[in-house]
């Protein structure tokens, strides 16, 4: 992995609430602690990153509103004008998943590659319009609570999340951490860490009601972990 991409890597892990350890960073980047010194280091010196450390958690972490001088930047990506194209072909194809939740996070960069690409003179084939994606369509999920889903999962938070009981129908309630969030043809699926079982549920989105983001709940818990299971009952430890 080059220290471009490690970089980007150590900013995700360190804009977290929690931050990130010197041995997580160790094991998620897999390289040494002379690697992982040398590109706090360069993100310090070079890049003006506010990268503090926390002595109690023992974690590194990114100062919100650190005063480090210079506005900290991360390195700007350099495209060919083929590549630009296939970034912007691949996006389109994305937003046509799930256009009312992935449209506006993809818009500005769309918007973005087709100026570079008209700049370059590099002539646009629409080749996303020739590819066919039989994927099933998104489930009926408000746009708002979609986004409280993908927050939650990007930033491993906690969410609450109603669901519709597998059983019987009715509403459920439980706090959980989503992880992985799984589009196939046979639907969407959402894996969430139950943090008071501790064990991940895999639940079909079609039967979510509602995602409260975090810090808009209690800590009650009204299921069952049948209620809560797909309609397969699949649930992963």
């Amino acid at each position: 992995m080059e220290r471009t991409q490690r970089i980007a890597r150590i900013n995700a892990l360190l804009s977290r609430p929690q931050g990130a350890s010197l041995s997580l960073l160790m094991s998620e980047l897999e390289v040494s602690r002379a690697t992982i010194n040398r590109d706090l280091q360069v993100m310090r010196d070079g890049m003006n990153a506010p990268i503090v450390w926390d002595s109690f958690e023992r974690v590194y972490r990114l100062e919100p509103k650190g005063n480090a001088g210079p506005a900290y930047m991360l390195p700007g990506l350099w495209l060919r004008p083929a590549q630009a194209y296939a970034v912007l072909t691949l996006n389109n194809m994305v937003q046509k998943i799930a256009p009312n939740v992935l449209g506006p996070f993809l818009l500005p960069m769309r918007g973005l590659l087709k100026e570079m690409l008209h700049s370059a003179q590099y002539k646009l084939r629409g080749l996303d319009q020739k590819i066919e994606i039989d994927m099933p369509a998104m489930p009926q999920i408000g746009d708002l609570d979609f986004e409280n889903l993908v927050e939650a999962l990007v930033s491993e938070q906690p969410a609450r999340f109603v669901v519709k009981s597998a059983v019987d129908g009715r509403e459920q309630s439980f706090l959980g951490t989503p992880v992985k969030l799984r589009i196939t043809a046979h639907g969407w699926r959402v894996d969430i860490h139950h943090r008071r079982l501790g064990k991940t549920l895999r639940v079909d989105v079609a039967r979510i009601i509602k995602v409260i983001a975090s810090g808009e709940h209690d800590d009650r818990d009204i299921f069952t972990e049948a209620d809560i299971a797909d309609s397969s009952g699949e649930i992963t430890e």
